[in-house]
């Protein structure tokens, strides 16, 4: 070796130039194949965290202009609703080569009626007066068309807050353009409620005389009486008080006639929305977008399983708040007695977490009787969940006191009751396909689905982050094909120089009586010395390099804690944290390279020994 050595430093720049190239072989070869390695088991190791949701959102066929008239204004309101023509259903996107891990669903939520729970509405509003419509008996205060606000006092609190009776509000037909007179010596009966119209005309042009400041009140409107039900398919009935009289005089034998009945009927429903709870039935809790993106998360208990769902066991997740306001443990028993079904909204669009209600009117059937309880279960509470505030109203928030059921543990789910009917919303129906299976499923669509429903997909970042992770794994690809390349082009080229054009020298030692095996120890020694230094050298470099690379490009870059660009954003991401750089690529390379190098060198050196050292020396005398 140290003859070999010699020889080599008699050719220092040649010798530095190799050691130095061999170096940086070594470090892109190595550096690409970590990172390579890296990404594959970043990707591996989190694969099973992130889940790919797409919820659907069906497009109205066109829209409709509702003239809706204004008492203040004198004029109609010009309001656009949307049309379809059709409800699709979540059996429509069953497409041929569609894959999904959760089949398509479209939640209704059902309403319980259970007197015996305190729900969030009366813990958070333990002294509000119920202003939600409430049916009243009431006198004018003086005899008035009802085209402006005029006073009346409630006499008679028939269906609602008995905080109500006796007090003096205003009263307008607000909606109709033809209203009827009220008389002072009468007495009426209507259902009553606030809605967003303020106090106008004379009464109001009264106020502002003896106010500094603008007068700012709501007035209350009768509602109508007729029936809110549905059928199953989404129809509603011929019903005799769709737009029909709103206001009744109350005379002798009144409450006998059908109008008194149907009031009496739907005064039941007066005081309800206080012990009402919402019931969601699902299949997959990951399905709802609140469990999906961090704002509801179990506290206690466990998650429904995949058996429960399937078989429809009696168990549900409860909200904290319920349980604690209830005095309820994990393990107890929720009694459910479902009332009503609403298939267009989600709950928490009804019963929202700061304790207040969008109650429904009407709540009788198309005939005016009474609507009773479908269906009583006891529900074991399995998991208890707590529920973070978003800060600002959203289609997805969780409804107050909400409980969360298998689907199929609902036996009469099939549009029981129904207080509202509706297409399919992204807070309504979604769905689960694998991880990376976004272009694979719009494509099938684009082929076998309809311009009428549109999609948005959550990931929780697992596209971005692939994408990545793959163009990492391209430049890593280059990065370690550049490095072999290199590799051998120098292996080749110096074993050339450091072997082949040594065979004189060589030829010469042979004849001073060297042995072949001494000749190739000289020869090879040398040379696999610098190759192994320099890969050693070159690997080290690549291996300390890639840690870095990893930790500030793949993890500021790639990993965004943002969805996936094109997709719905959200603050809540799978945190990502990279794989620890491995040091089998470094020695892998090494040894790879080592061997290369001595299998070259051992093949061209061979090669020179073969020939006869007489030869060898003639042909040199002859240069």
């Amino acid at each position: 070796m140290r003859n070999s050595l010699k020889q080599m430093m008699r050719t220092p720049v040649r010798t530095v130039l190799f050691l130095g190239l061999m170096v940086f072989a070594a470090l892109l070869m190595t550096l690409g194949a970590s990172i390579w390695m890296k990404g594959t088991q970043t990707m591996a190791q989190y694969e099973d965290r992130f889940m790919t949701i797409g919820t659907v959102r069906q497009i109205p066929d066109s829209f409709e202009q509702q003239l809706i008239w204004n008492a203040e204004t004198k004029d109609y309101d010009v309001r656009k609703r949307g049309q379809y023509s059709d409800y699709y259903t979540p059996e429509d996107l069953l497409f041929p080569g569609a894959e999904y891990l959760a089949e398509p669903e479209q939640r209704a939520f059902y309403i319980s009626y259970q007197p015996d729970y305190l729900t969030t509405y009366v813990s958070m509003n333990p002294n509000a007066i119920g202003w939600a419509a409430f049916i009243a008996e009431f006198s004018p205060m003086e005899d008035a068309m009802l085209d402006e606000s005029v006073p009346i006092q409630i006499t008679k609190v028939i269906g609602g807050d008995p905080q109500l009776e006796g007090i003096v509000d205003y009263l307008c037909d607000h909606r109709n353009p033809n209203p009827g007179m009220i008389y002072k010596d009468k007495t009426y009966v209507a259902m009553l409620g606030h809605q967003a119209t303020y106090i106008h005309g004379k009464v109001y042009e009264e106020k502002m005389q003896s106010k500094s400041e603008v007068y700012i009140g709501l007035e209350m409107v009768p509602y109508s009486l007729e029936s809110e039900i549905f059928l199953p398919d989404g129809s509603q009935p011929e019903d005799a008080y769709r737009d029909g009289p709103k206001i009744f005089e109350v005379t002798d034998g009144f409450y006998e006639t059908e109008a008194g009945r149907r009031i009496l009927n739907l005064a039941q429903t007066g005081q309800i929305y206080k012990y009402c709870q919402p019931v969601t039935g699902t299949n997959k809790t990951s399905l709802l977008m609140p469990f999906y993106n961090g704002q509801c998360f179990l506290t206690e208990g466990r998650d429904i399983s995949e058996e429960e769902y399937a078989d429809g066991s009696k168990v549900c997740l409860a909200p904290k708040t319920f349980m604690e306001n209830n005095g309820l443990s994990l393990g107890d028993a929720v009694k459910v007695q479902l009332l009503y079904t609403d298939r267009r909204l989600n709950a928490g669009q009804r019963f929202t977490l700061d304790g207040g209600i969008g109650f429904y009117s009407g709540l009788v059937s198309p005939d005016g009787s009474s609507l009773e309880v479908f269906e009583t279960s006891e529900y074991t509470v399995v998991g208890i969940y707590d529920v973070t505030f978003s800060g600002t109203d959203s289609i997805f928030d969780p409804g107050a006191d909400e409980l969360i059921v298998p689907l199929e543990s609902i036996e009469a789910r099939h549009g029981m009751n129904l207080v509202a009917y509706g297409p399919m919303t992204d807070a309504t129906a979604s769905f689960q396909i694998p991880n990376g299976g976004i272009d694979n499923f719009l494509k099938g669509w684009a082929e076998h689905g309809t311009d009428k429903l549109a999609f948005t997909f959550y990931d929780k970042g697992y596209s971005k982050l692939k994408e990545g992770i793959d163009n990492m794994k391209v430049i890593s690809f280059v990065l370690f094909a550049a490095g072999v390349v290199l590799t051998a082009l120098l292996l080749f080229f110096f074993s050339h120089l450091f072997i082949t054009k040594q065979a004189q020298r060589t030829a010469i030692e042979r004849s001073l009586g060297m042995r072949k095996e001494a000749c190739r120890l000289a020869m090879l020694s040398g040379f696999a010395l610098l190759v192994l230094l320099g890969s050693i050298a070159g690997a080290a470099a690549g291996y300390r390099i890639s840690d870095r690379i990893s930790a500030a490009s793949a993890g500021e870059t790639y990993y965004e804690t943002t969805y996936t660009a094109g997709l719905t954003n959200t603050v809540n991401n799978v945190e990502v944290e990279e794989a620890a750089v491995s040091g089998m690529p470094a020695l892998f390379c090494t040894l790879s390279i080592v061997a290369a190098g001595v299998g070259i060198a051992w093949v061209k050196m061979n090669k020179s020994l073969k020939r006869e050292p007489m030869r060898l020396l003639a042909e040199r005398a002859e240069e």
